[in-house]
């Protein structure tokens, strides 16, 4: 049995920036199989290849930027298909995310699978939980992505 890691990366005291998170508090509220392992990874950076190393597939949740979409579009990438790294936010003393990916790509045995959902965000600039509706309602849609996406 594969062992899977889900991430939810982002500071969920700055508005859209806490999805991440918040689908991992989602994720929580259901039925997982016992090879699934939950992880709130914060802000990110290079922390996330640690708790990668030794997973055989890796499910990231994580806020973007394109500028284009409207707020609550959902986004899928995976490795292979690496978006351009500036759509992830950076944190304030780190990497972003796809950045990290590359440098663990080189400096470490990675996961056979890496997935990556992100949801277009607007808010991420002012302190506070709350996120905006539309980001609000993408919650349960990447949670159920997620739940399709570790059962295959």
């Amino acid at each position: 049995m594969k062992n899977i890691k889900v991430l939810g990366v982002g500071n969920a005291l700055v508005g859209d920036d806490g999805f991440g998170p918040r689908v991992i508090e989602e994720l929580q509220k259901r039925e997982l199989p016992a090879n699934v392992e939950l992880i709130d990874a914060g802000v990110g950076g290079m922390a996330i290849l640690s708790w990668i190393e030794d997973a055989d597939k890796i499910v990231i949740v994580d806020s973007v930027q394109t500028g284009n979409e409207p707020a609550g579009t959902v986004y899928r990438f995976t490795d292979k298909e690496m978006p351009p790294s500036d759509m992830f936010m950076l944190s304030l003393h780190d990497l972003n995310l796809v950045d990290t990916i590359n440098i663990g790509k080189v400096v470490q045995k990675m996961p056979d699978e890496i997935v990556i959902y992100g949801v277009e965000v607007r808010r991420v600039a002012e302190f506070t939980r709350e996120m905006t509706p539309e980001v609000e309602a993408a919650i349960p849609e990447v949670a159920d992505l997620v739940m399709k996406e570790i059962s295959q």
